[in-house]
């Protein structure tokens, strides 16, 4: 299971995780609609959230938008800005949620291949302004763990139930 790092000004904080597929189909599970509907879904914050609907203009300055309900009924959409796409290398979107207001943060993935598979890292930045979101996206390595699970076993989230 991959760990959270904090990075020492702590404005950012990431994670990284091997997956035993070519970094093509990486970049595909985090950007293709059918295929984020797929792996997202866990728990948070005390609750259980299930992404229902991904939307992705998959271009510098395209917008990106996920939508979701937890298990208490309540609505969640994350939604943001593509600055960087450089398919299958690198991933970089703004990051704004409903459930940490209008503040926006930034979200880089880069992909690297290896011998026979793909680091994938995150990087979640923007955070020393609002120290107090740092708890909000401590589920980072819990998400790339399902991204590796549908990969490479195939585990969607009906599988999670």
């Amino acid at each position: 299971m991959p760990t959270l790092h904090r990075a020492q000004d702590a404005d950012s904080m990431g994670s990284e995780i091997q997956i035993a597929a070519p970094p093509e189909h990486v970049f595909h599970a985090l950007t293709d609609p059918q295929q984020v509907v797929q792996w997202c879904v866990g728990q948070g914050a005390g609750a259980t959230f299930r992404c229902a609907e991904f939307a992705a203009d998959l271009r510098v300055g395209g917008n990106w938008r996920s939508v979701g309900v937890t298990s208490e009924g309540h609505r969640f959409e994350i939604a943001g800005q593509y600055l960087e796409v450089d398919p299958p290398r690198l991933l970089v979107q703004t990051w704004v949620s409903s459930w940490t207001g209008d503040i926006q943060t930034t979200v880089r993935w880069e992909l690297e291949p290896t011998s026979h598979d793909t680091l994938l890292r995150i990087r979640h930045s923007g955070l020393a302004a609002h120290p107090e979101l740092a708890n909000s996206y401590r589920g980072w390595p819990r998400i790339l763990g399902w991204i590796q699970r549908l990969l490479e076993h195939g585990e969607t989230v009906d599988d999670r139930k």
